[in-house]
């Protein structure tokens, strides 16, 4: 499996952002075609010294190559150009195989 991360910083008004990005973004996002699964998460810092994103977005692929097959599509044309609606300052994107977790301990 592999992942696709998206990070998104700080918007000026945060409330629009997850409004147009629930409505809009990720309803078109999910069109990416090989596109397995997918996780959003707002995370929260433990201090005020971290610097945490506003909103990551992770998507699941079967592959590296299924990945780049999605993104260099007309959806994921579609998807790159919807940015700048909802997040002017852009994104940071980076992707990596996903490793197998072991279950923690009882």
């Amino acid at each position: 499996m592999y992942c696709l991360c998206v990070e998104y910083p700080m918007p000026a008004a945060p409330e629009q952002f997850r409004a147009y990005y629930t409505a809009r973004h990720l309803p078109l996002a999910s069109r990416l075609p090989g596109l397995l699964s997918y996780e959003v998460a707002y995370p929260k810092s433990f201090n005020d010294t971290a610097d945490v994103p506003f909103c990551i977005f992770r998507g699941y692929f079967a592959s590296a190559e299924a990945m780049e097959q999605a993104l260099f599509s007309e959806t994921g044309a579609e998807v790159a150009a919807d940015v700048p609606n909802y997040s002017p300052t852009g994104c940071r994107m980076y992707h990596h195989p996903v490793a197998l977790s072991q279950q923690a301990a009882a």
